[in-house]
């Protein structure tokens, strides 16, 4: 019994143990953690932190952290003593002063230009206590010095580093036209009322990660020389950044932006960082340059946006991003290498849409798989044919159609391919040349000049080949062959026609050397073959010397013939009606390119077939195969007519 009570109580004990071990552990979890002491200061202890810096990562520093600064107007007397003693310290001293306010309350306005040197903004004025580095590090903004004749601006220089970490200020912060030689430091700072930083320029790094701007912000014509970060940074007002220079990395990742944000005029020379960005009010892009990529990861859209008449070098990312209002790309500028990455963007509301320039502004989104992107281009498509952008809307149905190819074809080359007898593979790999045909031909029915294109080369070489066959019949014992003019008319005829539309395909295929191929891999094998066996065998049938075609002689007109077939029919008064081609005349290669046109596209001039009697059934073969092709391309033709005739698209796709 006293094993089994000492067990008992050793158990107890350790489980008390463990549970003040988890207390003690998980107090700074739940608990706040203490306001920062701070201390009123007075002309007597600010004259002691100045006579006795301390030294700041190497830097010698005025030491004024937790302290309670009251600059209001009701304290006058000690506000002008401060920046009297902090102004003639911090300018008079051989080497730059730093001057760390961290952790304080500064009540009152916070003002650069009572703080620093000011000095005129000509080469040859700058002020003398500025060391050569300085002044050469002042003189890089060439926007500082006017043109001549104007008058010389003055700048507010503030040589050594600034530190207003977790600081709160409650009065208005005017740091305008202020020069920072040395960095500056404002992590988690407050700032209750407004501040004006217009006219600023920033030579070091400077960091407002974790601030909070609670009214009006103003960095508009500031100039920033090295990296900024506002990553975290709250913007509960206005945010003007209109006319701001980044020459180095900008970061606003996981800001938050309660106003109106106007970023008009900007230049980036880096990297601009607004990662998961949240924008509750509209936000202004116009007209600026963005020499590096943009990148909007997961931002969040709420109002409306634009980048009117603003130029990109380089990518802009909009990946995962949540569109709940309109944006605006139209008259953008982008360089060849730049584009719009759109994988995972959401529409939030019936509201969000993506605007640009119509024939641009599809061409300009990217998205690199199809897997997980599904509804991102089908929203797209509904979005631009919403706004009758139907070149945009094609473009982008071609996309989805592209990128399932490439899905299709890793699945033919990837496991399944070990399979051969797998219904499914067989199944993928119809697909496969299915798709692939229609991209080639068609741009997935999204490009009446290439399926336009491709109809004209294929018109002129079956014609050119019915001429053959028809005209070149043999040389001995009796020659029957064309006229050396009517040799070169249709030559000349077939090259000039071809090259149209090769020419076509060229201007309209994505990949015409592709699509070219293509077209050869339907069009010469099988005819060429029975053109190459047909000559082999020799031709020594009845009625030799007549033509194999004939036409229609009770009438000449323009006709639809989708209904009729390429053989006149058995029935002796249908016989009747169908006279032989007219050999002998100039015209007759003519002939040939219209009976062409029958077969292939069920059109023409004149109702021409072929003859019944006496017709070697190679060259039944070919009018056949061309007649089936024909019936394809015109089904292709007209699907494609129906997603890009703008009245006839809406009808059919926005019903």
């Amino acid at each position: 019994m006293q094993n089994s009570l000492k067990r008992s109580l050793n158990s107890s004990t350790g489980l008390l143990l463990l549970i003040l071990l988890l207390i003690f552990l998980s107090t700074p979890v739940w608990a706040a953690a203490p306001a920062p002491e701070r201390t009123v200061l007075t002309l007597e202890l600010l004259q002691e932190r100045i006579n006795s810096p301390i030294q700041s990562e190497g830097i010698p520093t005025i030491d004024l952290q937790q302290m309670i600064v009251d600059l209001t107007s009701e304290n006058a007397e000690f506000r002008d003593q401060f920046y009297q003693q902090l102004q003639t310290q911090l300018n008079r001293s051989q080497i730059p002063l730093g001057l760390d306010l961290s952790d304080s309350l500064i009540q009152g306005e916070f003002s650069a230009s009572r703080l620093g040197l000011s000095t005129p903004l000509s080469p040859g004025n700058l002020s003398s206590l500025l060391s050569p580095m300085e002044q050469e590090q002042l003189e890089s903004d060439q926007r500082f010095f006017p043109l001549p004749g104007e008058q010389i601006p003055s700048v507010t220089v503030l040589r050594g580093p600034l530190k207003i970490e977790h600081s709160r200020l409650g009065g208005i912060v005017n740091f305008a036209n202020t020069f920072f030689l040395q960095g500056l430091e404002a992590s988690e700072a407050i700032f209750i009322q407004p501040g004006n930083w217009s006219h600023t320029r920033f030579g070091r790094f400077a960091n407002f990660s974790g601030a909070i701007f609670g009214q009006e912000i103003n960095f508009s014509q500031s100039t920033f020389f090295n990296k900024i970060r506002f990553s975290q940074t709250q913007f509960r007002g206005l945010a003007n950044f209109a006319g701001t220079t980044f020459y180095n990395t900008a970061n606003f990742s996981q800001a938050e932006f309660e106003a109106l944000a106007n970023f008009n005029h900007t230049q980036w020379l880096q990297d601009a960082d607004f990662r998961a960005v949240n924008w509750h009010e509209r936000s202004l892009w116009s007209n600026n340059s963005f020499f590096k990529s943009l990148l909007l990861t997961d931002a969040t859209w709420e109002k409306s946006t634009t980048f009117r008449g603003s130029k990109f070098q380089q990518p802009v990312l909009l990946n995962n991003v949540s569109l709940f209002d309109q944006i605006d790309f139209s008259n953008t500028s982008f360089a060849p290498q730049s584009y719009l990455n759109v994988a995972g963007l959401s529409f939030g509301s019936e509201q969000a849409k993506i605007v640009g320039d119509t024939g641009e502004i599809g061409r300009l989104l990217y998205v690199p798989t199809l897997t997980g992107n599904e509804d991102v281009l089908h929203n797209l498509v509904f979005n631009f044919r919403g706004q009758q952008q139907i070149i945009d809307a094609n473009r982008l149905e071609y996309v989805t159609e592209y990128l399932r190819l490439q899905q299709l074809r890793h699945c033919l080359l990837g496991k399944e391919s070990n399979s051969c007898l797998s219904r499914r593979w067989v199944t993928n790999a119809l697909h496969w040349l299915g798709l692939s045909l229609i991209l080639l031909l068609s741009a997935d029915g999204t490009s009446f000049g290439l399926i336009f294109g491709v109809g004209m080369v294929a018109i002129a070489y079956f014609g050119l080949l019915f001429w053959l066959l028809d005209r070149w019949r043999r040389r001995y014992p009796q020659p029957i062959m064309p006229t050396y003019l009517e040799t070169v008319y249709m030559l000349g005829s077939f090259a000039f026609i071809s090259c149209i539309g090769i020419i076509t395909i060229f201007s309209t295929s994505e990949q015409p050397g592709l699509t070219l191929l293509c077209l050869g891999i339907i069009l010469l094998p099988m005819p060429l073959l029975l053109l190459w066996q047909l000559y082999q065998q020799g031709r020594y049938h009845n009625l030799i010397d007549v033509t194999y075609f004939v036409e229609d002689g009770g009438v000449r007109q323009l006709q639809l013939l989708i209904a009729r077939l390429p053989i006149i029919p058995r029935f002796p008064f249908f016989r009747d009606r169908y006279l032989p081609i007219l050999w002998e005349r100039h015209w007759n290669w003519l002939n040939y390119y219209d009976f062409s046109l029958n077969n292939f596209l069920k059109f023409g001039f004149n109702d021409i077939r072929l003859r019944d009697q006496h017709l070697p059934g190679i060259i039944t073969t070919l009018v056949w195969y061309q007649w089936s092709l024909g019936i394809l391309y015109i089904a292709l033709l007209l699907w494609t007519l129906s997603r890009t005739i703008p009245g006839l698209n809406l009808l059919i796709y926005l019903k």
